[in-house]
């Protein structure tokens, strides 16, 4: 079977807009009524038609496990939806998913959103591509292979993407990581993998959590930025400021195994909210 025949897929409890933009993938863009995808040296593009799923690219299995429609979506909701608070989350989010990302290029997009936002993960993320990735092309369209941890990425190059402060920590994480020692960290609980992840320079609390949880299979990661923070204390700790620590703890506990899927519907909630007071 040809890749780049349109194939199609049924997709049940599966919204492909929530999961490309509620913020957790970044390489992608909208064009002629597809969303077209770079995934390290992958190039591809889907479109959603109701419960119809069409795809062009790569094969069933890949978009099966990028898009995680293998996991028993209603099970996990029905865990994590244990107040009024989520369960508005989840109804107006329905069909989110964890994406599969490359490990690799996950770390470096979280690296990259250290004191950041999403227009600036996004191109500083394209930026890396453009300069160190391979050309590739998908209906004329121009896409950019993600360099691997092997090739040397120089630091004045970064800095001069925009990566300011965080040019470092990627050249130091394409020196000191290979795609192996990302994929071991599988095996590991969830406690262990996360603290060799944070002997790395640049890799803290969040950044781990986002690695864990978007690329190598931890459900019940929970990573916290100001939106999380915002929305965590003003629904579950009464307006009361609570440290990332304590709002973790308290996530992972009260959310249990699929801890991160709650993380995703309440950051979209609460990114769409914006500014303006949680009014669940």
């Amino acid at each position: 079977m040809q890749k780049n025949r349109i194939q199609h897929i049924k997709a049940d409890n599966f919204s492909l807009q929530h999961t490309l933009e509620c913020g957790q993938f970044f390489r992608v863009r909208p064009a002629d009524n597809w969303y077209y995808i770079n995934s390290r040296d992958r190039f591809f593009k889907v479109r959603q038609k109701g419960d119809l799923f069409e795809y062009s690219g790569v094969g069933s299995g890949y978009i099966k496990d990028f898009f995680s429609l293998d996991e028993p979506l209603d099970e996990i909701l029905g865990s994590i939806t244990r107040d009024r608070h989520i369960k508005k989350a989840v109804r107006l989010y329905h069909g989110l998913r964890i994406i599969r990302q490359d490990p690799w290029e996950c770390l470096v997009s979280y690296l990259c959103s250290s004191a950041s936002n999403i227009p600036r993960i996004r191109s500083c993320v394209e930026g890396i591509a453009r300069r160190f990735g391979e050309r590739t092309t998908l209906d004329g369209i121009e896409g950019r292979t993600f360099p691997g941890p092997h090739i040397r990425l120089e630091t004045k190059a970064l800095g001069e993407m925009g990566l300011g402060f965080r040019a470092r920590y990627v050249r130091e994480a394409s020196q000191r990581i290979t795609d192996a020692y990302l994929d071991s960290l599988r095996e590991l609980p969830y406690h262990d993998a996360k603290q060799l992840l944070m002997q790395n320079p640049g890799v803290g609390d969040k950044v781990a959590d986002c690695v864990l949880l978007f690329s190598l299979g931890f459900t019940e990661a929970f990573p916290v930025d100001r939106w999380i923070k915002r929305v965590m204390e003003d629904t579950y700790f009464r307006g009361r400021p609570t440290s990332n620590k304590a709002i973790h703890g308290f996530a992972r506990e009260y959310f249990g195994r699929y801890a991160g899927y709650a993380q995703e519907y309440l950051y979209l909630y609460s990114r769409r909210k914006g500014r303006r007071q949680h009014g669940f």
